[in-house]
Formats: C-alpha cells, structure tokens, sequence
C-alpha cells in the first residue's frame, strides 16, 4: 500500500523556516566574499606603494661639456672635455662631437672621439663657437650635452695706466701689448680725449707705450685709445682715467711700538685729494679693541689719547678712524712692543711702585727697574721711605763681627747695628768664658 506524500501548506510555519535558512546563508557568502575582496585589494595597494618607481633611462647619465678657455684667438685650438655622470656605475664611453657657428651651422663632427676634444680653430675664422657632445654607454642610455659656446677675435690687446687717478700737472704712462696669431708685427697709433670727447694728445709709434702730461687746470677725466694694425687688421684697447677727488685720512702714533696698558697719543689729519670743499666742522671717530673715542673740531685734524687694553697680545691690535663729515676712513695696525711687558716706560714710580710689586703677578720693585731699563730709560732711584727693606738678620758673634769689618762698609754698618745687642750680651756673660 503506497503512502502519499505530505503536503504542507505555503504559509505553514516550516516553510517559513527554511525560506529564511537559504537568505541568511546567502549573506553569509556575500559578506566573506566582500571581506576577500577588500583583503586583497589593500595587499595590492600596500605591495604597489612599497615598490620602488624604475629609474628612466634618460635620468640615469647625465654629461656636461667644459671649455679650456671663455673665448679663444683665431688660429687657436679649442680644448672640450666631456663629463659624464652616470648611475649606478660608470661604464665603456663612446662620444660624438659637434662643432657649430653662431647660426648653429655644422662645422665639425667627430665620431668615436676622445673624452676631451681637440679643436683647431682656422686662422680667418671669428665669431662664436658651439660646442656639444652626444655620448652613448653601450649599455641601451644615449645622452646629449648642453651647447657650451666661446667667442673667436683676431686678436686680444691689454692696456694698463701707471696710476690709477691724477693731479693737474702729473703725466700719465700707458703700457700695452697684443696677444694674436693675425697681428703679429703691429704699428700702434694712439690718442687721449677730454671729457668733451676733444682730441688733446695723439701720435703714431713702434713702441709699446707713451706718456701723457696733464695741463693744468685739468679735464675732470680723460680716455686714453690705443689702436694695433697689422696687413689690414686692427684690434683695439680702451682706459679711462679720472682726477684725484675727495679726503685721505692719515693717522700718526708717538711711538713706533707700544705695551699693554700704556697710554697713546695719536694724531688723524686730513689731506685733501685734488680740488676739494672742506667742511666747516669735522667729527671725528677712533676705536682701539673695545675702547672708542669721539672728537669735533673745526680744524682738519684731532688728537686722541686712549690706553690700550692690558691683555693685548704681541703683534698688533687694529685701530679703526672715521671722519663723518667728509666719510674718509682709515683702518692700521698699532704695532706692539715683544713680550708683553705691562709697564709704560714713561710712567712715574710713585703710581706703579707705592706697593713694591708689578701688575703682572707680584715681581720686586727691583725687576720692575730692570725692565724699565731694558727697554731704554735707565733705572730711578725709589725715595727712600718706598725702598725695599731687607728681611732682618742674626747678629753674628764678636769674632765675626771683628772679621766682617775689615771687609766692607756694608759689613761694618751690619756690626754697628748689633753694636747694643751685644753690649746687652756682654753684661749678662763674660766674653772670656768659652761658650
């Protein structure tokens, strides 16, 4: 007998059961399944970020041209030498050069040349050269250079003056010479203008200078014009040259050297330089280390009086001057004597002996003079309340003062001044007892 199967019906509870059972495993895997993806997605990013970015080839060599010379003569060979720059190792070089003009015309191209390239300039070419260098590593990297470029002249001339301003009435000497291989046996002609641009003085010659002698009055400047020709060629040189103007600040010492601790007396002056207009008040200024003095005066000239810094070295120490109204300066070097001595020889011995020690660490009132003497005053004698007393002595016997009196004034005196002590001895004992 068969069974029949159960039918349950759509909205029976078990149904329902099993409906949910299906949507919840369902979410289930989508849930695990976003988790994976999310996991692998932050593993791919972190993984591309720790990844270093590849060098590109054309970063890895890097090459720079340097010239011999900024601008060279016609007839000249040109000097160019290639720098190569590469990472992370050098390697095996090959290079090609190119040569242009100005118009980036080629000139020269050399193939498997040498790290410096040797160019000949021809002896009619002038202008500007360009240089650049293609350089390959064998390795896959070909890098070009930048165009380093150099101007081409026939010839190259020096001008020089003897001075470098004047005073009405001065002459001037003017020193030239040509470096070319166009002009080589050049005729100089020559000419100087005034500041009217008027030729004042001019003149034809084989040799190598001239001298000019200033009128007087004076132009406020004059240019001075060389000119060298040789077969058709000339080349030319240029010098300006202006009258003197303005102030000079002189300063002047007492002495030639001096100590620390001592006191100097200087002197600054001014001295006009050519046509000037002097002030009517002057304000002058002077710093020897940390110490500064200040003056006005309506003359073109003060006097100072500072005291060098007792801990100044030998050597020297730098004084700097001014004078505010006309700006002159002046920087010089105060000479200092050797040794360090820290005594004036000039100074009195009442103010530096009162104590019967120096300042520099206790030495006698004697050592003092000997060192005042040697350096070139001879030695005072210290009045008589300011001597050094000596330390006092034991009397000798009798006897001995008996024998130190044929000897010496000084012995005698030492005797008579033990004289009452041993007559206070004398009463107390008979000297003809032995002792």
């Amino acid at each position: 007998m068969r069974r029949r199967p159960r039918d349950f019906p759509a909205d029976s509870g078990m149904g329902r059961r099993m409906s949910f059972a299906r949507r919840w495993r369902a979410q289930a895997l989508g849930l695990v399944f976003v988790i994976a993806f999310l996991a692998v997605a932050v593993s791919v990013a972190s993984t591309a970020r720790a990844a270093p970015r590849p060098i590109e080839p054309a970063a890895a060599m890097t090459v720079t041209v340097v010239l011999d010379k900024s601008s060279y003569l016609s007839g000249d060979t040109a000097s160019a030498t290639a720098i190569v720059y590469r990472t992370p190792a050098p390697a095996n070089y090959t290079y090609t050069w190119r040569v242009r003009d100005f118009f980036f015309r080629l000139l020269n191209q050399t193939a498997n040349g040498p790290a410096t390239f040797l160019y000949p300039i021809a002896l009619s070419y002038t202008g500007t050269l360009r240089f650049d260098v293609t350089v390959n590593d064998g390795q896959g990297l070909v890098v070009g250079s930048p165009v380093q470029s150099a101007a081409v002249a026939p010839a190259y001339m020096a001008l020089s003056l003897d001075r470098g301003d004047y005073n009405p009435g001065d002459t001037i000497s003017a020193y030239y010479s040509v470096a070319s291989h166009v002009i080589t046996r050049p005729t100089y002609t020559y000419e100087v203008d005034d500041s009217a641009a008027t030729v004042v003085f001019s003149g034809a010659t084989n040799y190598t200078f001239f001298s000019f002698t200033t009128p007087n009055p004076s132009s406020r400047f004059y240019l001075f014009r060389v000119t060298a020709t040789d077969r058709g060629n000339s080349t030319q040189a240029l010098a300006t040259i202006a009258q003197a103007s303005g102030f000079v600040l002189g300063v002047t010492f007492d002495k030639p050297s001096y100590v620390p601790g001592e006191v100097i007396h200087a002197r600054l002056a001014l001295t006009a330089r050519g046509p000037a207009s002097w002030p009517s008040q002057f304000r002058w200024s002077l710093t020897i280390g940390a110490v500064t003095a200040t003056a006005i005066t309506t003359a073109p000239a003060a006097d100072f009086t500072l005291t060098l810094p007792a801990g100044t070295g030998g050597g020297g120490i730098v004084l700097f001057a001014s004078e505010a109204s006309t700006g002159a300066t002046a920087i010089q070097s105060v000479p200092m004597a050797a040794g360090g001595v820290g005594f004036s020889s000039t100074g009195s011995s009442s103010s530096c002996c009162s104590s019967g020690s120096s300042g520099s660490g206790g030495a006698p009132a004697a050592a003092w003079a000997a060192s005042d003497s040697s350096i070139g005053e001879r030695p005072r004698r210290l009045p008589r309340d300011r001597r050094m007393r000596p330390p006092p002595r034991r009397c000798p016997s009798t006897a001995g003062g008996a024998e130190s009196r044929s000897t010496s004034r000084r012995a005698v005196a030492r005797s008579r001044s033990c004289a009452p002590r041993a007559g206070r001895r004398k009463s107390s004992r008979d000297p003809s007892q032995p002792s």
